[in-house]
């Protein structure tokens, strides 16, 4: 059932392939407090080169907490980023993602390429912090997580409203530096406050559709063709919760309807790669999932596909649906990599 074709592993050899979300550089840090200095080339970029992925988008900071590790918090926001640019800098074959040009040398899959995101912006109080992060190489930012900041509502929130005055600004300096605004999280009225506000292609990094699976965190019909209208993209997020209301039922078939459904809507030039991956701390999320009294399955990933390396295993999938070679190829990186190009055209 999870055998990869030849044909899957020569596009994906030939071809950028871009997870466009993981924390790994929340784990990068743990692991560097712990005394392993070198985790991303020695640890996670095996892993990556088995799931043949040539760039991945990582979380520097965020609206919540791993363990006691609560990533709003100054000086954390600053060790993760420090750390991560330091481990990319010590090898020549990484790359820190930080304009369009970049984002070529990406589409050669000369090297590994990585883009510094935040996932919420609970530590960023005002347009100078934005500014600050954006100096830092920080490229991507996605407003809250699942609750309410400063700036938004996250679609946790019971009686959601739109973005606040604050968060009207951020959307609209994001635009002025060209940052990636990433919409995945955000209640339905803050999702279309943030279109209404940003008028580059917006990103929705890590979510499925709300018509094949009815969760807060996927995006309805209309949304889809939103985004597609704007030339945005949305990653599929592999996470079960996401993909099927039975998780028992969320095998990478099932998530392929989710691209089908996508593809319907908005083309399959909108579809491409959010895991979500969260193997490498799989032992925080148990302590999480124990803490908050939530169902030990939470957690579950599609079965065959489970981590980084195992990730062809889902293209394959796709491929089997009936995505030809050309659709794949904007599956895996494409078209991702089209809309970075297009938002850091004027980056430093």
């Amino acid at each position: 059932m999870n055998t990869v074709s030849e044909r899957i592993r020569t596009l994906m050899s030939a071809h950028p392939v871009v997870d466009a979300h993981s924390d790994y550089a929340v784990e990068l840090y743990r692991r560097e407090q712990d005394g392993a200095a070198d985790a991303l080339a020695r640890e996670h970029l095996p892993a990556l080169r088995e799931g043949m992925v040539s760039m991945e988008v990582l979380t520097v900071a965020g609206d919540f907490d791993i363990d006691t590790l609560k990533l709003w918090d100054h000086r954390l926001m600053r060790g993760i980023i420090d750390a991560t640019r330091r481990q990319i800098d010590a090898h020549e074959e990484f790359h820190l993602v930080r304009s369009a040009a970049d984002i070529a040398e990406a589409a050669r899959r000369s090297g590994t390429h990585f883009m510094l995101a935040l996932e919420g912006i609970r530590g960023v109080e005002d347009l100078a912090a934005l500014r600050l992060l954006y100096a830092a190489d920080v490229r991507s930012v996605i407003l809250t997580h699942n609750e309410r900041n400063l700036a938004a509502d996250g679609c946790g929130e019971p009686l959601p409203g739109g973005l606040s005055k604050f968060g009207r600004a951020v959307v609209r300096e994001m635009e002025s530096l060209h940052m990636v605004l990433d919409l995945v999280h955000l209640s339905d009225p803050s999702f279309w406050d943030a279109v209404d506000h940003y008028t580059l292609p917006p990103v929705v990094s890590h979510s499925n559709a709300r018509a094949l699976c009815d969760h807060r965190r996927n995006l309805t019909d209309e949304q889809i063709r939103e985004v597609g209208r704007r030339d945005g993209v949305i990653g599929l997020n592999f996470l079960a919760m996401f993909i099927d209301a039975d998780r028992g039922k969320a095998t990478a078939d099932r998530l392929a309807d989710h691209a089908v459904h996508i593809a319907s809507l908005a083309g399959p030039q909108a579809l491409a790669l959010g895991p979500d991956y969260a193997d490498y701390y799989m032992d925080a999320m148990e302590r999480w999932l124990e803490r908050d009294r939530l169902p030990a399955d939470l957690m579950a990933f599609i079965p065959g596909a489970e981590t980084v390396r195992t990730l062809p295993v889902f293209i394959q999938a796709l491929a089997d649906r009936g995505f030809t070679d050309e659709e794949l190829i904007g599956i895996i990186g494409g078209n991702i990599l089209r809309l970075y190009s297009t938002v850091l055209s004027t980056s430093a």
